[in-house]
């Protein structure tokens, strides 16, 4: 595949104004190289940048989804215990004669909602930013932030999902317990599906910045000075590359004037 597919019309026209000995305001060829050199090294710089920002959003979401299925099961679990209850409950003198069973079940589901506070807790230890806990994940598009999607989760502890004190003494208040479930089930459900649409975008913008990057390696390669991309390499190792030394300069508002005059002549 030649370069040429992945340069923009503007670089184009630039890249063969600067082959020509002088351009019509009198830049030499060097000039014109350096200028668009800079500007490319900028750029695979910012683009490095967002790409090392969005390896550590997705393990923040993908560690949130997988707290998030946990939180579902420890909840569904929840419920099975309100309904083992009421089955119970439903027999003739069933509260009579499951009283330690039902008591049990009562006990299980305030053991359960314990459990699912500790659950929640372990992911403050695993990511910086605890979707579950209501806290918001703002995912930079560019360096600048100009850009962003934020994941904003939802708390799903007991106490903020309104869990009432489990009470299995009768058929309405195990009821009330089941309608509590079922709320926090709809919760934890819609914050997966959140989380799920925001990998996806973040994927999405991901492998959008890994073809510019090639677009950018291509057109560096037609200037005469071959950097390659490497998915394989780690984005920390790139940003240090020789390809962003500090004595190389990087495009400044004079090399900006200068390549807009190659682009409009």
């Amino acid at each position: 595949m030649t370069s040429g597919i992945f340069l923009s019309t503007s670089l184009n026209r630039a890249l063969s104004k600067s082959t020509v000995s002088t351009t019509a305001d009198g830049t030499s060829p060097l000039e014109a190289r350096t200028a668009i050199l800079g500007i490319i090294k900028q750029s695979r710089r910012e683009f490095l940048e967002v790409l090392q920002g969005f390896d550590g959003d997705l393990e923040v979401l993908e560690v949130s989804l997988n707290d998030t299925q946990d939180v579902i099961a420890i909840l569904e679990e929840a419920g099975g215990l309100t309904i083992r209850a009421r089955n119970m409950g439903q027999h003739q003198d069933g509260f009579e004669q499951f009283k330690e069973q039902i008591q049990d079940a009562e006990n299980g589901f305030l053991k359960t909602l314990m459990k699912l506070d500790q659950r929640i807790d372990l992911s403050t230890n695993s990511v910086p930013v605890n979707l579950l806990k209501g806290e918001a994940l703002v995912i930079k598009f560019d360096p600048a932030g100009r850009s962003t999607l934020t994941t904003q989760g939802i708390s799903l502890t007991a106490e903020s999902l309104g869990f009432r004190r489990p009470d299995f003494s009768s058929l309405h208040s195990i009821q009330n317990s089941r309608i509590d479930v079922a709320n926090a089930i709809d919760l934890a459900v819609t914050l997966r599906h959140m989380i799920s649409s925001d990998i996806s975008t973040i994927k999405t913008r991901r492998e959008f910045c890994e073809v510019a990057l090639s677009f950018l390696s291509q057109a560096q390669d037609s200037l005469g000075k071959p950097t390659s991309f490497s998915e394989t390499e780690s984005i920390p190792d790139l940003l240090s590359a020789k390809i962003f030394a500090d004595d190389e300069t990087m495009a400044a508002e004079g090399q900006m004037h200068l390549l807009h005059k190659l682009k409009t002549q």
